[in-house]
């Protein structure tokens, strides 16, 4: 009895966890002078318990940041953010003009068709790395 408890118990945290699947990351390619650009992407929670990004890294950036863009005074603005939640059963969507990870300092420029890994860090769900290919603004 006690060993059915316990397996009942177990399976049971196993399947209320957050399951956070990454959807079609890119990268915005940018001019060769530029030493930022920007990934965007789509992350779903598949499971029933909310989690939160809290952080992100990438070999291409000597910093990496989670971002927003606010309108402030008329003006669009970027603005990091501590963390993103991602809803048990919920899409957070990074895209252009929202929410997104920012790339900084570039130690080399970036060109389209090429693959980046970025490690995005959640709260529950540990890391998960990416390959995101870069894209000219409009391709898909």
């Amino acid at each position: 009895m006690r060993v059915l408890a316990l397996l009942i118990l177990f399976f049971g945290f196993a399947l209320s966890k957050p399951k956070i699947i990454v959807e079609d990351p890119w990268v915005r390619a940018v001019p060769p002078v530029s030493t930022m650009s920007a990934a965007f992407m789509k992350v779903r929670n598949a499971g029933d318990e909310d989690d939160y990004l809290i952080g992100a890294r990438s070999e291409v950036s000597k910093i990496t940041e989670i971002h927003t863009t606010v309108m402030e005074d008329g003006m669009m603005k970027m603005r990091r953010v501590k963390e993103v939640k991602v809803p048990a059963g919920g899409l957070v969507e990074f895209k252009p003009m929202g929410k997104h990870i920012m790339l900084i300092d570039l130690k080399r420029p970036l060109k389209a068709g090429e693959k980046i890994r970025i490690t995005l860090i959640f709260k529950k769900s540990g890391e998960i790395t990416v390959e995101a290919p870069v894209r000219r603004m409009g391709m898909r």
